[in-house]
């Protein structure tokens, strides 16, 4: 009976084995969406015991690590038809505070030196704000906070340190639980002697390499200096096709003097070149429009440079949600790459309206692919229309015509705006504004990082019912400009950088041409520059935390004829200074401050700290700080300040912010916003 049982039992495993998988249901937690992530398994793969087993303990993981403790799953399978249903139940246990973390044998290094590094810190005072602990207890991370202790006395020459592992106890009562590290130091080490050891590697300037290294004879020793001085001597050797090349380092310590020789042993291995360039994943993006960011071909040797810049490259482009360049050892001294992608969404279709206070009711659309028919070509085209402004662009954009390294843009606007009787716009000095134009430029790439253009831009404005006077600009004009711009990033990724710089420095001259009998032609000299630098601490903190800061600078030289629609305002996310409406701060014409005149000198400062809300609905949740000046002759003539936070959200319909934002030290005049939403790309 019972081999029956346990025969009938395997035909069914068996049965159930060669089924594919109808639905993943994942019940008892909210936030169902972020586990699937991490299952493994997806419908419409084939069922297996061991895709199950596997998926129950990624879920059980993945609970501990967020803090959730005596957690249960328990997997259901059901037939349906020739397919089954996974469903997990999820009972989800309770969170664990860390109220005390204590040292023991902590002479020489403070308590506030080590927690800082490790993951379970104490709770603390606004433990919600980046760069402060909340104390969620994160278990799995338990045995790698003793190594990173030890390390932060590695850093500081201790060699003979040793760190127990953490003792953890927790209060089933309270649900909240104690650390305790206990610690014997010992003493730093000082470096006695820096050696190179080599075979011989053709191209390597040996001399260069020993002067780039940080370890320095006499010095007390440190970890983080030998780990970079292996990556500079990794990246030397393998820029001249060394893919194999290892980097040994010998430690011997001397404990009656501490003291300790370090010699670096180089073993190159072969030279190799490439083999093969695969590519997959690009469902729509041509081969050779992704073959354009990958700097290896077949043929040339391997180069570890050319091989992290290629990465970099693919993940700038925007086109793709992931892009990953695999190594893989061929026939000789040869190496192929897997180029592994998977396709992001690069058009957008938006259709929208609302109602605001100062612009009424408003509809808008657009229709946007930065990677249209897979060719890396850039089209768009917009309408906007509220009770104030009606506006309509077209633009195009080849970033490498005919894959060379130059590009080709080009495009048309049109805007009609009337703010007649608008209480919002009554600082502009004028009634009605329209403008028609378009531009043509061409570029081209420098370096990897570094891209210039160059092109010519014409316009007419016309107003209606402009003020009058001294310090107005409201005539009609001609805007006929040569533009130019350059361009550097060196940023790991085209939405949300974690790494690298971007600068942008834009120029106009304006003045082409003459006037004519209804129209001025204006006449001035613009410079405006962006630069923004991003530092992910990920690997020092075990948290998805972004630090940025973002300047923004302009600049006006006036010539002739300066129309104030041309002039510098701020205020807004998109101009700077969150908190207040758009382009509501500047100088104005008179003590009464009722209309703007713009500015010719700008500056704002911005502080960010980006923290993650939802990794499957791409959320981030972005706390700021935002320091503005503007003025005529000098930057400080007027400077405002704010802060607040933002939602920042990588839609389907493209990046969206929601921006919460308090003003700090306006004047009772000064127009604020609270809250503000846009659409836009990175910076």
């Amino acid at each position: 009976m019972l081999k029956k049982i346990a025969l009938l039992s395997l035909v069914s495993a068996t049965v159930l084995l060669a089924r594919e998988i109808d639905s993943i249901n994942i019940k008892g937690f909210s936030s169902s969406s972020d586990l699937k992530n991490v299952i493994g398994m997806k419908v419409g793969d084939q069922y297996s015991v061991a895709k199950l087993a596997y998926a129950k303990k990624a879920i059980l993981a993945s609970l501990e690590a967020s803090g959730y403790h005596h957690n249960t799953v328990q997997p259901k399978i059901v037939k349906k038809g020739k397919k089954v249903a996974v469903v997990f139940n999820v009972n989800r246990g309770d969170k664990i505070t860390i109220t005390k973390v204590k040292f023991i044998g902590n002479k020489n290094v403070s308590k506030s030196d080590l927690e800082t590094k490790i993951v379970n810190k104490e709770s603390e005072f606004l433990g919600w704000f980046p760069g402060r602990s909340n104390g969620t207890a994160n278990v799995s991370q338990l045995k790698y906070d003793g190594l990173r202790v030890q390390d932060e006395y590695l850093k500081r020459g201790y060699l003979d340190v040793k760190v127990a592992d953490p003792l953890m106890k927790v209060d089933s009562s309270n649900y909240t639980a104690s650390i305790t590290y206990n610690i014997k130091e010992g003493k730093p080490y000082k470096l006695s002697k820096v050696a190179v050891v080599s075979g011989k590697v053709i191209g390597v300037d040996m001399a260069e390499v020993k002067s780039k290294i940080e370890l320095t004879s006499g010095e007390t020793f440190d970890v983080s200096k030998l780990r970079n001085d292996l990556k500079m001597m990794k990246e030397a050797v393998g820029n001249l096709g060394y893919a194999y090349a290892k980097i040994i380092p010998g430690i011997q310590k001397n404990p009656k003097n501490k003291t300790v020789a370090v010699t670096y042993k180089i073993i190159p291995g072969p030279r190799v070149t490439i083999g093969d360039v695969t590519i997959a994943g690009n469902t729509k993006t041509k081969d050779h429009v992704v073959r354009r960011y990958v700097y290896q071909t077949p043929g040339t040797l391997y180069n570890y440079t050319d091989f992290k810049d290629s990465q970099k490259a693919l993940s700038r482009t925007g086109f793709f949600e992931k892009a990953v360049i695999t190594p893989k050892k061929a026939k000789g001294n040869k190496i192929d790459l897997a180029v592994n992608v998977k396709e992001a969404k690069t058009g957008a279709f938006t259709l929208g309206g609302g109602y605001g206070s100062a612009d009424g009711f408003m509809i808008n659309g657009s229709v946007s692919e930065k990677n249209i028919f897979g060719t890396g070509i850039q089209i768009s085209a917009a309408i906007d229309y509220s009770q104030v402004k009606n506006s309509y662009s077209l633009s195009f954009t080849d970033p490498m015509v005919f894959d060379t390294d130059y590009s080709l843009s080009a495009g048309a606007f049109k805007t009609d705006s009337d703010y007649t009787g608008r209480a919002d716009y009554d600082t502009l000095g004028y009634d009605k504004l329209n403008e028609i134009g378009g531009y043509v430029s061409v570029g081209k790439k420098l370096t990897r990082e570094l891209s210039a253009t160059i092109g010519y831009r014409y316009g007419t404005v016309e107003y209606e019912g402009a003020a009058t006077g001294p310090a107005t600009d409201y005539e009609d004009y001609i805007k006929s400009s040569i533009i130019a711009s350059a361009t550097y990033d060196s940023t790991d990724n085209y939405y949300n950088p974690r790494d690298g710089f971007y600068a942008k420095l834009n120029f106009e001259y304006a003045g082409l041409g003459s006037a004519t009998t209804t129209k001025k032609l204006a006449e001035f000299t613009k410079v405006n520059f962006k630069f923004a630098a991003y530092y992910g601490l990920q690997d020092q903190i075990d948290y998805d935390l972004i630090m940025r800061y973002k300047l923004r600078v302009g600049y006006i030289d006036n010539r002739g004829y300066m129309p104030s629609a041309e002039k510098l305002y701020l205020g807004g996310g998109t101009r700077g200074v969150r908190g207040y409406s758009a382009g509501s701060i500047a100088p104005y014409t008179n003590a009464t401050h009722t209309v703007l005149a713009g500015g010719l000198k700008s500056m704002v400062n911005s502080l960010e700290a980006s923290i993650p809300l939802s990794e499957s609905a791409k959320m981030r949740l972005t706390f700021f700080a935002d320091y503005g000046m503007i003025g005529v002759n000098s930057f400080d003539e007027i400077t405002r300040k704010s802060v607040g936070a933002q939602i920042e959200w990588g839609s389907p319909f493209g990046p969206i912010n929601l921006i919460f934002a308090k003003a700090l030290g306006d004047e009772a005049y000064d127009k604020t916003a609270t809250f503000e939403f846009n659409m836009g790309g990175k910076f």
